[in-house]
């Protein structure tokens, strides 16, 4: 009884463990390409900086980005829009 208590011990913290480093993947991935598709926006000035912010309001309130990466990539954004 203790080995199968064990095995589903372990089993539990590394689908815990698996699960974490997706989700963490995840979060840096949308951070990434929201960055590249600023910079690409501002570089080209075709950023539509409402709808991009809009994505970055709903990306942070489902938790795929902080607010710190929220923040760093809005003032990308209007470091960038301020031109227009």
């Amino acid at each position: 009884m203790r080995d199968l208590i064990d095995r589903l011990a372990a089993w539990w913290t590394d689908w815990l463990y698996i699960h974490d480093l997706q989700r963490m993947e995840a979060e840096i991935m949308t951070y990434k390409l929201m960055k590249r598709l600023i910079e690409n926006g501002l570089k080209k000035g075709n950023l539509d900086v409402e709808a991009t912010l809009l994505k970055l309001d709903v990306f942070l309130m489902a938790d795929r980005i902080t607010p710190e990466e929220y923040q760093e990539l809005v003032d990308l954004m209007n470091g960038g829009a301020t031109n227009e």
